[in-house]
């Protein structure tokens, strides 16, 4: 009877571990909703692989170290102006810019923001220069800029 007894301790053991590494694998992907956009982008937002898991893309390795609230899975993405200013593909336009909240102010639960989406570890993906106001493109700001020139 002891054997059927540790047989079948050593079985509920296993099925309790393997429980727990599924519960991981399947708390992943709610990081995608801890960025804006990051639904959109899917595990691909921070992995090189778009399945997700594995090597972690420029955006990715920005939030491993330095933007979770703890090391590991449990951590939480700690999105905000800080990690909004950085630019992790070095193509000029800051990770905010690029994810649609230039300003970091976007919390989770809020609706994404409108507008298209580009991929903030991949310079090819860039958006747009602003347009320059009405006062920026007037004749006395060309002025001023031939001014501050000199």
């Amino acid at each position: 009877m002891s054997v059927s007894l540790k047989a079948g301790s050593s079985l509920l053991a296993a099925v309790f571990v393997a429980g727990l590494v599924v519960s991981e694998a399947e708390a992943r992907p709610a990081r995608t909703g801890q960025v804006p956009n990051g639904a959109t982008l899917g595990c691909a937002g921070c992995h090189v692989s778009a399945s997700g898991g594995g090597a972690r893309n420029s955006f990715g390795l920005q939030i491993e170290n330095g933007f979770l609230s703890q090391a590991g899975f449990a951590g939480v993405v700690q999105w905000g102006p800080e990690l909004a200013a950085l630019d992790a593909d070095g193509d000029g336009a800051t990770n905010g810019e690029e994810l649609g909240d230039p300003t970091g102010s976007w919390q989770q639960g809020d609706a994404n923001p409108e507008g298209e989406v580009f991929r903030p570890w991949d310079a090819e993906s860039t958006p747009p220069a602003p347009m320059p106001t009405a006062v920026e493109s007037s004749g006395w700001a060309k002025i001023k800029r031939l001014i501050a020139q000199d």
